[in-house]
Order: structure tokens, then sequence, then C-alpha cells
């Protein structure tokens, strides 16, 4: 399920960075139950309920500005010269935003999936919970808490939820790397 963990993978200056674009800039797009941000203009959004929308554009991703180009290469050295990039997603997710157990690649897609979350807050206190929920048969196994900084790699076919905080006022934001090993 968790295959690795990373803490302080992303540095407090690139967080604080991150960060100042995620609340100083329009860009975040409210979802059903969290908030998405897109790092390239003219990335089509996929749809969830859609699997065939979802592994399209990513060629675009090589244009990235900013600290997101070092994070993302960053990201690309960990996983390996074996890793392609399906598809990433930048959330957030506020007070009463809670997602539902899901999986990060479709189960009848054949080979090995990783996906690489990063937790982008610059503090986070474990009583703000957020915390990363991993599942079997929709009984919780495991939690990872939102610690800054940190990168937890796991299957992408593990079932899994990001709960919201527990407190009013606050953004948890993640970014999610999604692809396969080749």
């Amino acid at each position: 399920m968790i295959l690795a963990r990373h803490r302080q993978f992303v540095d407090p200056e690139t967080l604080q960075l991150i960060n100042q674009e995620l609340t100083n800039t329009p860009g975040w797009i409210y979802r059903t139950n969290f908030w998405r941000y897109y790092l390239v203009d003219g990335l089509e959004p996929y749809q969830e309920h859609d699997p065939s929308t979802w592994y399209h554009h990513q060629s675009a991703i090589h244009n990235l500005r900013q600290p997101w180009a070092d994070l993302f290469k960053q990201v690309y050295e960990l996983a390996g010269p074996n890793f392609r990039l399906q598809r990433y997603a930048l959330t957030g997710q506020t007070q009463g935003q809670h997602q539902t157990l899901h999986y990060d690649t479709t189960l009848n897609l054949k080979g090995t999936f990783r996906s690489y979350l990063l937790y982008l807050n610059v503090k986070w206190d474990q009583d703000q919970g957020g915390s990363t929920d991993f599942a079997f048969e929709d009984l919780i196994v495991h939690q990872e808490w939102p610690e800054p900084g940190k990168l937890v790699v796991f299957d992408s076919q593990a079932l899994h939820c990001g709960n919201p905080p527990a407190i009013p006022n606050v953004l948890r934001t993640t970014m999610v790397l999604h692809g396969q090993l080749v």
C-alpha cells in the first residue's frame, strides 16, 4: 500500500513560493467535493466519471513554470527512468469537503502504477485533521497526516481518500502525480 514516505521532500522555501501562488492567484476551480488548480493553460480538465479523459494532453506539462518544473523534476528523479506520468492533480479542500474512497487508476488497467502525493501546506497540525486514509474493503487500515513538504508514494490502485481540515478557514493542499512504471 504505502511504498515510501519522504519527510521534507519539498523544502520550506519552495513551500512558501507554492503557497504564495496558491493563495494569491485566482486559479482555483470548484469541483463537487474539493477545489482544483491547473498549472498549465489549456489543459483540458478530466471528468471523474469518464476514465477515457484521465490521460490526455500530458505533453503540455513540459512547459511548467517555476517552482513547479523543479518539483515535477524532483518527483521524476525519485520515480526513476521507467516512470511515465499519466496525470497530475493539484487539489484543495476546506472544512466539510469530504471525498469518497477512490482509486487513482482504474482497476481494469494492467501494469504497475504509482502515485506520488505531496502535501503542500507550509504548516499543519494533526489537530487540524486532513489525513489521507487508506482502506481495504472500506475499512480504514492506514492514515497519513499532511506534514508540510512530505511525499508519500503508494500503489495507484490502493483505495484511499483525502479528508478535509477539521477547522474552518483552512485550505488543505496536495498535489499527486499518477503514472505507470513501464
